[in-house]
């Protein structure tokens, strides 16, 4: 299209021109997101274990904030870089349109670590794809960039003719011209951006893919390193010692597929135990929830305090304390359980090697979870083989993320002998004060125990007045027969568990 402009009025009246403001010179960013500075102090923080190169900075940057943030912003088009206007944006902009991004999003908002990590398995997911978009468009890049650099410099110089026309006639042909120059070089950047858009959408589809399949990586890495933090994480460090232990135990983790597995399954459990104790009430969270008549003064209605601002109405505001007829809110009861210590004795033959042995590795530090929440002792017995056993002991306030990580890691991959962790949990029982103790037994396999262990076991279980409590990881043989049955006060059994883990509300 060729544009003519014969007055220096239809270059001010024309739509492709806007002269209601004074030139700002464009300033492009190489970001999709506009953060805040604090939301840069966050990348910053989070990114510094990684030794990250300075050409993944910008889309790690949008990609954190867009999980991180809790408020977005997106750049403008006309603000962006060409490459980010042209490729980037393909692999961003459209991310929270997503239900499955977003999915992502509700795990990492407010979570650096867990952002940092999903950002990072994206950005690896996506590079290769947006490597070969930018390659494929790269010719008609250069040619656009020429082209912005062109237009800015003469829209610059149209403004500045403009002005000046406007008192000095003389300069007005040469405004006249370099208005055609704007608009003519606004003309080829919109037929060139055409074609690389061209270009663009015939790998749509296999960019669509892409982006679904990082999704899915992106997704995985956020649960698991927000797993990891959760389970093994020290918040006792400083903020940048904790990204680096954070770091650095993902690392173990992903190395360690068992400890994967286990960090996973506990990852789980720690959140319904969290849930459980936002409602550990009767009936609620302690909420008010009816009005009665007392004489509580923390719960009075307002109404009845008012009574005491008029000496007028103090007499009655005291008789009815008196008669306890004062409406007042009643608060739910908190649910008090049993607050003795717990013996957990792990199964770790070889036969429980796999899912039994992550599953039940993570219920019995979930147990010790709930143990260290409500200041119990807690005694961990690995057993498998014949005198194969190692005891853990979790005293309130006496040992380290550490040492729960190591307790995850032990395996003994053995035989199968009740009466070893039997005869190690009645000698916590008499000789470490855990006299107390009620004991779970998790197990997957058959054995049979002396009548001399059985006498014994019988007269400490009625001596401590505990509890034994049996988990039978029978999934793949239902309705076995359990030796220690006779002995436990329940026993539960996973084959007949719609969710096994809903054996935590029972515990």
């Amino acid at each position: 299209m060729k544009y003519r402009f014969f007055a220096l009025d239809q270059v001010l009246r024309s739509p492709l021109f806007d002269f209601s403001n004074p030139y700002q010179p464009p300033k492009r960013t190489d970001r999709s997101t506009c953060s805040t500075r604090l939301g840069d102090m966050d990348f910053a923080k989070a990114s510094e274990p990684y030794y990250l190169e300075d050409e993944v900075l910008p889309l790690l940057a949008d990609l954190f904030h867009l999980l991180f943030a809790q408020e977005l912003r997106l750049t403008r088009p006309d603000e962006r870089e060409g490459y980010v206007r042209l490729v980037q944006s393909a692999f961003v902009d459209n991310l929270l349109k997503r239900d499955d991004f977003l999915q992502v999003r509700s795990l990492c908002k407010g979570n650096a670590f867990a952002a940092m990590e999903a950002a990072r398995a994206y950005q690896q997911a996506v590079e290769s794809d947006m490597l070969a978009c930018a390659e494929e468009i790269e010719p008609l890049a250069s040619v656009l960039t020429r082209l912005e650099r062109r237009h800015d410099a003469a829209n610059a110089k149209l403004h500045d003719l403009v002005q000046r026309a406007q008192t000095d006639p003389a300069q007005t042909p040469a405004a006249l011209q370099t208005a055609v120059k704007v608009a003519s070089t606004a003309e080829q950047m919109r037929v060139v951006s055409g074609m690389i858009q061209t270009r663009l959408q015939k790998r749509s589809t296999e960019t669509a893919q892409v982006i679904c399949d990082a999704i899915c990586c992106s997704l995985d890495a956020a649960v698991l390193a927000k797993c990891v933090a959760q389970c093994w994480g020290d918040e006792s460090q400083s903020a940048p010692q904790q990204a680096e232990h954070n770091q650095a135990l993902l690392d173990c983790v992903r190395n360690n597929p068992m400890l994967q597995g286990i960090t996973r399954q506990l990852g789980r459990m720690k959140e319904m135990l969290s849930d459980l104790r936002k409602n550990d009430y009767t009936h609620g969270r302690g909420e008010k929830y009816t009005v009665t008549r007392g004489y509580d003064i923390k719960n009075l209605l307002s109404g009845e305090l008012a009574l005491v601002a008029s000496p007028a109405t103090t007499p009655l505001f005291l008789r009815k304390y008196h008669a306890k007829g004062l409406l007042q809110y009643t608060k739910r009861e908190r649910v008090h359980k049993g607050y003795g210590d717990v013996i957990v004795c792990l199964d770790e033959s070889g036969s429980t090697e796999g899912e039994n042995a992550e599953w039940g590795k993570a219920l019995a530090l979930a147990v010790q979870d709930i143990c260290a929440y409500e200041g119990r002792r807690f005694a961990l017995i690995h057993f498998s083989g014949k005198g194969q056993f190692h005891t853990d002991l979790f005293l309130p306030g006496q040992y380290t993320s550490q040492d729960l990580l190591s307790a995850a890691e032990h395996f003994f991959d053995g035989g199968t002998d009740f009466e070893t962790p039997i005869r190690e949990a009645l000698r916590l029982i008499n000789e470490e004060s855990f006299e107390n103790a009620d004991i779970l037994f998790i197990t997957d396999g058959e054995d049979s125990i002396s009548n001399e262990l059985a006498s014994e076991l019988q007269e400490a279980i009625q001596g401590a007045r505990c509890a034994v409590v049996g988990l039978l990881l029978d999934a793949d043989s239902p309705g076995m027969e359990f030796v220690l049955e006779k002995f436990c006060e329940r026993v539960y059994r996973v084959s007949e568990m719609y969710d096994k883990d809903d054996i935590l509300t029972h515990l």
